[in-house]
């Protein structure tokens, strides 16, 4: 008697609407956050002293903040509640880890939150 294990089906795209919901918000924080990035190396877009300088910045980096962190919330119920554990709700889910970790850290260090 030959017994098997089944192996998982790896899959690329997302099964839920939790999952495909956690690649739409990731994509669009790094997008976002692209975009601000060139618009700061080109010159197109001038630093601002603080959260009042530049209410559009402020606009700006508040989507970043709210669409990284909404998608690792939503990535990580898709995998754990919904087991919805295709490639790109993982890679979702880290890319807004990242993003979020830095994007949180830059709103702690501009209420100087952050002393160093």
């Amino acid at each position: 008697m030959n017994t098997t294990i089944p192996r998982r089906q790896e899959h690329l795209a997302p099964r839920t609407g939790l999952g495909r919901w956690t690649v739409a918000l990731a994509a669009a924080a790094v997008a976002a956050t692209a975009a601000s990035v060139v618009g700061f190396a080109t010159g197109l877009v001038e630093p601002a002293d603080s959260f009042t300088d530049k209410p559009l910045l402020t606009l700006w980096g508040i989507i970043i903040v709210v669409s990284s962190t909404a998608s690792v919330v939503t990535g990580a119920v898709a995998m754990l509640r919904r087991q919805d554990r295709a490639m790109l709700v993982i890679a979702a889910t880290v890319a807004g880890v990242l993003v979020a970790v830095f994007s949180w850290q830059q709103v702690f260090e501009g209420l100087n939150w952050l002393e160093g």
